[in-house]
């Protein structure tokens, strides 16, 4: 085991000067890596606090706390205590995680922080994944544990996940440092605890080989595969246009289909099913298809996806929402201004036009490459009861051709 490691996994990360939170359990995990901070201090700018989160889960854990609070005097280094009151009920360990991240992010708040440093090594990388692979979570999330992650105001370093469990025993012994062995670790009660203690050693019967190697390698192709596709996904995000109703994205870019899909499972909390609904519509480019996933509508329209998240407003309902153009197209359109033709005129709404004309209209604009969902919402143009423009093609005036075109 390099004893250097928490050092390199800092030296590129590290800021001047800054402060470091460290979530400061007592036990062999933690009480490991503050010793390797305290290590890699002697080389690297930074100062360090501690965060202790009292559960009130044992009747020792009182006395803990103190001991923890003495051994962070001795350092010279600042304590931070949060006692939680006894919670009772299902689903203890989530909820206590999100107590912890409370504190630590209220810590976050005050100290400002560069990170908060946690103590998960490759059996909590393992047992992470293997636990997101039954809850049939996606790419990103069967990267379990991330070396490094943004969590609301927190960006949250675990430098010991190359690490096994042995390796910071290995390392308490030799340097003869005393640390906490926590009873809920091997508590059936809790998740974490049938997982280390039933689950993997049956799994590793079964096919006659270690699990937590393999379940975290999983995790680690997992997080690799999840970075590719965030990159791609700036890179998408970059080609969507905006406007004042959603934004367009343009399906002849040519982005691949899990580059999409990964961006666009990101985006919203849009289901698996509807997701794979959405990707197939794309992929046969529908026309005038819609997908709801609160707060987002995607509308797919052959080459182009919409997204938005009110309903894309009828210009007859709500005239002062775009502004005049001299020239325009439905890109104009959708960005909130509109092709205003010369003169007197009046307008019309396509669905009420005369059926012949209707179609005629729908032909027109289906041959310029016009989404559907603009049909009814844009006005059309007309003097003497003869159409003289619209705008959605980007046509400021008709030909005599394409003026007999629209004769009824």
């Amino acid at each position: 085991m390099k004893s250097c490691i928490v050092k390199d996994f800092l030296t590129p990360r590290l800021e001047k000067g800054v402060k470091l939170l460290l979530g400061f359990s007592g036990g062999p995990d933690s009480m490991a890596l503050l010793h390797f901070l305290l290590e890699a201090q002697q080389e690297l700018d930074f100062s360090l606090h501690l965060a202790h989160v009292d559960h009130g889960w044992r009747e020792e854990s009182k006395k803990e706390a103190q001991v923890l609070n003495d051994l962070a005097k001795q350092l010279k280094l600042p304590f931070h205590l949060c006692c939680l009151a006894k919670m009772e009920g299902g689903d203890l360990e989530n909820r206590a995680r999100d107590k912890r991240m409370a504190f630590f992010s209220a810590l976050q708040e005050k100290y400002r922080f560069q990170a908060l440093l946690l103590a998960h090594h490759k059996g909590d990388q393992a047992e992470t994944v293997f636990k997101r692979v039954a809850e049939g979570s996606g790419i990103k999330g069967l990267g379990g544990l991330y070396p490094e992650r943004k969590q609301g105001n927190l960006s949250i370093w675990r430098p010991l996940l190359p690490l096994v469990k042995e390796d910071l025993y290995s390392y308490l012994k030799k340097k003869r440092l005393h640390f906490f062995e926590d009873s809920t670790n091997q508590d059936p009660a809790y998740l974490r605890s049938r997982l280390r203690g039933n689950l993997f050693p049956q799994l590793e019967k079964i096919f006659g080989k270690k699990m937590e190697g393999n379940f975290a390698r999983l995790g680690k192709t997992c997080q690799e595969f999840a970075y590719y596709f965030e990159e791609k996904g700036k890179t998408i995000k970059k080609a969507f246009v905006a406007g004042p109703f959603g934004s367009y994205l343009d399906l002849n870019l040519g982005f691949h289909p899990l580059e999409l899909k990964f961006f666009l499972k990101e985006l919203s909390s849009i289901s698996y099913d509807a997701l794979e609904v959405l990707m197939k519509l794309i992929k046969e480019r529908r026309s005038s298809r819609l997908i709801q996933a609160k707060p987002y509508t995607f509308q797919l329209s052959q080459s182009h996806l919409f997204i938005y998240k009110e309903a894309f407003p009828d210009y007859f309902q709500t005239p002062e929402n775009w502004k005049q153009e001299t020239v325009g197209d439905w890109k104009t359109f959708w960005k909130g201004k509109i092709q205003i033709p010369n003169g007197d005129y009046e307008i019309r709404r396509l669905s009420k036009l005369g059926p012949l004309l209707r179609r005629k209209i729908k032909k027109w604009y289906a041959s310029n490459r016009v989404p559907s969902f603009f049909y009814d919402k844009a006005p059309i143009f007309m003097r003497d009861q003869k159409i003289i423009s619209e705008c959605l093609t980007g046509k400021a005036s008709f030909s005599m051709d394409e003026l007999e075109l629209f004769r009824n």
